[in-house]
């Protein structure tokens, strides 16, 4: 299953902004309305509450209506008495709020022991209105806040990132390792100096390692070049002696195999330590896999295997023919080998080259991958020159290998 990839980070700034634009800005003065309304309220209620005691000590000094359907009940308001609701005086001594449509009181209730009971009422209508009118405001606001932080989340990401963009961009530029080329220069930010120091450390450690390993494959494989040419002209003596065995002979040949698996693997080496060619030359695919099948046909008749080159097509590519030479030489020596297989097949299409056998196959590592060394450093060449290497097994197991070279990268 494929992995997910991340959003971007400009793409989780922009989110941000939208976030506290939408979400935040709204959430804060919403709070905010409804605190100064609920405070509102309570200054009403507390008015109310104020009244109606003064009210009950000393009635004489307030001007009261006795309601005219409710007899006993004397009630201090500016509104229509014939106009309120019933309900409202039917509730317990205290303070209350009803809600009633669009119109809403406070009113406080007390009662006295000689069966008359005092009501004040204050008309908070208006307040209940702008509560309403605030709601629709916000929402408002959200979107019109929401449009404004996505115009902010996309010019400020730009420019936020606009230094990490620039150090991407002189990184990618940079094809070697070279230490003279610094990425931690004056003017960067403070968190993009501290990355640019952390890769310029990087690098130097990476070029380090590569000069060991260039020098490390250069050493070795010219230390190892004398004693296999003296191994190699050994065995070139035995086989003219007629006086051999087949026993000696069928020993021979494994010598001669494993010289020649040496050899290649030592040009690989060689190949892999020097630094790559500036300049490509063109070259025909056919002519240079021709000669490299040559070298093999020996041990491919010693191992009575059916070595064939089928040519489609004459491509013509700007790379290294040694290269291809030796990619061609350890695939095809690689297949009689291991492969156990009874027929191989060369076959040179317009962008590519495929080696195919019908051996035992090999089980496909993670990522679609062999781990073998020989692959892994015909895989590296292939990246060395800008070539795409692809290897597949045909299901089930046991019924061969298919490695193509494609010269044209997707």
């Amino acid at each position: 299953m494929k992995k997910k990839r991340p959003p971007s980070l400009r793409l989780r700034l922009i989110a941000a902004f939208v976030f506290l634009g939408v979400a935040l800005g709204p959430l804060v003065s919403g709070t905010m309305l409804w605190v100064s309304y609920t405070l509102e309220e309570e200054a009403v209620q507390a008015v109310v509450q104020e009244r109606l005691q003064h009210l009950v000590s000393a009635p004489q000094r307030y001007v009261l209506r006795e309601h005219p359907r409710h007899p006993g009940v004397y009630v201090l308001s500016s509104s229509e008495l014939e106009s309120l609701p019933d309900r409202l005086f039917s509730r317990p001594d205290g303070i209350h709020e009803f809600d009633l449509g669009h119109r809403a009181w406070i009113v406080g209730l007390a009662s006295l022991g000689d069966g008359r009971r005092y009501a004040v009422l204050e008309d908070i209508s208006s307040i209940e209105r702008r509560e309403w009118v605030s709601v629709f405001i916000v929402l408002g606001g959200a979107a019109f806040s929401g449009y404004v932080a996505l115009w902010f989340g996309f010019y400020f990401s730009r420019r936020l990132l606009a230094p990490l963009t620039r150090l991407a961009g002189r990184l990618g530029q940079a094809n070697d390792l070279s230490p003279e080329l610094r990425l931690a220069e004056e003017g960067l930010d403070e968190e993009v100096l501290v990355l640019a120091r952390a890769l310029d450390e990087y690098r130097r450690r990476m070029s380090e390692l590569l000069v060991r390993e260039q020098e490390f494959s250069a050493d070795a494989s010219h230390e190892l070049r004398t004693p296999l040419t003296v191994i190699r002209q050994a065995a070139e003596l035995l086989a003219e002696d007629a006086a051999l065995s087949q026993r000696s002979r069928r020993a021979l040949v494994r010598i001669e195999h494993a010289s020649a698996r040496m050899t290649e693997t030592i040009e690989t080496l060689l190949m892999l330590a020097r630094e790559p060619e500036t300049t490509k030359e063109e070259f025909d695919v056919v002519e240079v896999a021709r000669e490299a099948l040559a070298h093999s046909e020996f041990f491919a008749e010693e191992s009575k295997i059916a070595l064939e080159l089928l040519v489609l097509a004459h491509p013509l590519v700007r790379g290294s023919p040694a290269a291809l030479s030796v990619i061609v030489a350890n695939l095809v020596r690689n297949a009689i080998q291991h492969a156990q297989c009874h027929r191989i097949t060369v076959r040179i299409e317009t962008d590519r080259l495929c080696v195919e056998d019908d051996g035992i196959g090999m089980p496909l590592g993670k990522g679609g991958s062999n781990g073998g060394r020989g692959l892994v450093m015909v895989r590296r060449l292939c990246e060395r020159e800008g070539w795409e290497f692809r290897l597949s097994c045909r299901e089930p197991i046991g019924r061969g290998t298919k490695i193509e070279v494609v010269f044209t990268a997707p």
